[in-house]
C-alpha cells in the first residue's frame, strides 16, 4: 500500500513538472513570436501561460517546504502566504495588461502578423490540448483531482489561445485589429484566476469538487 501511494504520488509531481516546463517554453516561445509580430495579445497569452508555470512552482516549493519535518507546523502559513504571493502576482499582471492594451488603443502601430505566426499559434494550442488530454487522462487513472484540475486549466489556457489565433487570422483576412480588446479579454481571465486563489469559492469550474479531495490540500491546481 505504502509503495502504491508512493508511485502515485511520484506521478503527481511528474504531472506537476510537465504542467510548469511546458507553460515556461510556451511563454518563452510566445514572447518571442509576439515581440517579432509585435502583437500585444500574442504576448498576454504568453504571460498567462508563464503565470501558470510561475504558480506551479510556487505551489510545488511551498508543499515540500509544508513536509519539511521542521516546517510542518507552520505548513498552513506557509500555503496561505504561498497563494497570497501567487494571487498578488496574477492580479498585478491582469492589471497591467488592461493598463498596456488600453494605451495601445490610442496608438497607430499595427500588428505584423505572418504565416508563421498563425503556424507558431496553432502549434502552440495543439501543444495545450495535448498536455490537457494527458493530465484529464492521468489524474483519472490516478484518481487526483488536483492533475485533473491541471488539465481544465490547460484546457482553458488552449481556448484563450484559440481566441488570439481568431483575432490573427481577422487582422490577416479583414485588416481589423482586435488585438486590444482581446488582451483586456485574456487580462480579465487572469485576474479572476487570481481572485479564485484568494477566494476559492468564486470559481465556477473546479474549485467546489476538490475541497473534499485527499489531494486538495493547497491551491487547487499545480
Amino acid at each position: 500500500m505504502v509503495g502504491m501511494e508512493k508511485t502515485r504520488s511520484q506521478t503527481i509531481v511528474k504531472s506537476g513538472c510537465l504542467f510548469i516546463i511546458t507553460n515556461f517554453l510556451l511563454a518563452i516561445f510566445n514572447i518571442l513570436v509576439g515581440l517579432l509580430s509585435n502583437s500585444l495579445a500574442i504576448i498576454s497569452d504568453a504571460l498567462h501561460s508563464l503565470i501558470d508555470g510561475i504558480a506551479g512552482l510556487l505551489v510545488i516549493i511551498s508543499e515540500k517546504l509544508a513536509n519539511h519535518k521542521k516546517l510542518n507546523a507552520k505548513r498552513e502559513a506557509i500555503e496561505r502566504t504561498t497563494t497570497i504571493l501567487i494571487a498578488l502576482i496574477i492580479i498585478a499582471t491582469g492589471i497591467h495588461i488592461i493598463v498596456e492594451s488600453i494605451e495601445s488603443l490610442s496608438e497607430t502601430e499595427a500588428p505584423d502578423y505572418s504565416v508563421a505566426t498563425i503556424i507558431v499559434l496553432i502549434a502552440s494550442i495543439l501543444a495545450k490540448y495535448t498536455l490537457a488530454f494527458y493530465l484529464k487522462k492521468t489524474g483519472q487513472r490516478i484518481k487526483s483531482k488536483v492533475v485533473e484540475a491541471s488539465g481544465a486549466e490547460t484546457l482553458n489556457d488552449a481556448w484563450i489561445s484559440i481566441v488570439v489565433l481568431a483575432s490573427a487570422i481577422i487582422y490577416l483576412i479583414w485588416q481589423i485589429d482586435v488585438e486590444a480588446y482581446v488582451s483586456i479579454l485574456i487580462a480579465i481571465v487572469i485576474i479572476i484566476v487570481g481572485l479564485e486563489f484568494i477566494f476559492p469559492h468564486i470559481s465556477h469550474h473546479h474549485h467546489h469538487h476538490l475541497e473534499s479531495d485527499p489531494d486538495h490540500d493547497h491551491c487547487g491546481k499545480f
